[in-house]
């Protein structure tokens, strides 16, 4: 049950989660400054086959599992479904959407979040989709990591649906091809060709938005009502130090900055042949890396 002392509640969605849960929970709490003021939210869309999700009650008297019957439905779709259950059950203050496959390395990230809050409202903070991940939104929050004030959000009165009407959807899914030059747009030709970057954002720029966007509906409420976006910076490998600790986690997985800082680090782990890469999917070798980082700062 809500609890008034709490302060941000952590949306997740979960299918089959439970193992990255369970870490990600533990690093949220391990990292915050006000460890006791999280209430975390999971949107269960296995409907309660996950078994294991229940261990997750016993890392915080803050956590609360919602069933939801996401299996049969598109994976976008059913994401953004829970994503919706979660914004309307959000009670405290501020909310944070994350996904579970997530590791923060921001000592106090709570602080730093609502800290941006302390000249007004109107704000939004935040990892966007990386700029190699073409045809999405780069200049607001996306639901990688995305923390506001929940009344503001939920005045909107949108969904985190992400697809537009049929027509669109054709329509994009030819300028997706053209943005990403048919299949030369990869994040890991991107990432060592320059022209190809410099020729993808001028087509992504001439076309906009073409790729299934969940929250996309939420972020144009942002813009006409004139937010102001404090993004996460995702730099591609090549932009960094090959000898740096941080070059292997920008190649194979996402690596966010905030302030010249990492702040957080994405599997995401995608099939999509445009954003795969050789160990993206690879969850030890991923750890391995976040270790070396955490060892190092």
């Amino acid at each position: 049950m809500y609890n008034n002392e709490k302060k941000i509640t952590v949306v997740t969605t979960s299918y089959n989660s439970s193992s990255h849960l369970t870490r990600l929970f533990k690093n949220l709490i391990d990292k915050a400054k006000s460890k006791d003021a999280i209430r975390f939210l999971v949107i269960d869309n296995t409907n309660g086959y996950d078994k294991d999700l229940i261990n997750l009650l016993k890392i915080n008297d803050g956590v609360e599992i919602v069933l939801n019957k996401g299996h049969g439905l598109q994976r976008s779709i059913a994401h953004a479904n829970a994503l919706d259950i979660g914004l309307k059950i959000s009670e405290t203050e501020y909310t944070l959407i994350i996904d579970p496959d997530v590791h923060i390395f921001k000592s106090e990230w709570d602080n730093v979040c609502v800290n941006q809050f302390n000249n007004g409202n109107n704000v939004i903070i935040g990892a966007p989709y990386p700029q190699w991940k073409l045809g999405k939104v780069h200049d607001y929050p996306s639901v990688i990591f995305m923390f506001f004030k929940t009344s503001e959000i939920k005045l909107f009165n949108k969904s985190f649906y992400p697809f537009p009407s049929t027509y669109y959807i054709i329509v994009n899914s030819i300028l997706r091809k053209i943005t990403r030059l048919g299949f030369l747009g990869s994040k890991s030709r991107l990432d060592r060709f320059k022209f190809l970057r410099t020729l993808s954002n001028s087509l992504e720029n001439a076309f906009g938005i073409s790729s299934p966007d969940t929250g996309n509906q939420i972020i144009t409420s942002l813009r006409k009502n004139k937010f102001k976006s404090i993004n996460f910076v995702s730099p591609y490998s090549s932009e960094l130090d090959y000898n740096d600790n941080y070059f292997k986690l920008a190649k194979e997985y996402e690596l966010f900055f905030y302030k010249k800082e990492p702040f957080l680090t994405h599997m995401y782990g995608s099939g999509v042949m445009h954003w795969k890469t050789d160990k993206g999917s690879n969850v030890d070798y991923w750890k391995s890396l976040i270790n070396k980082v955490e060892k190092n700062t």
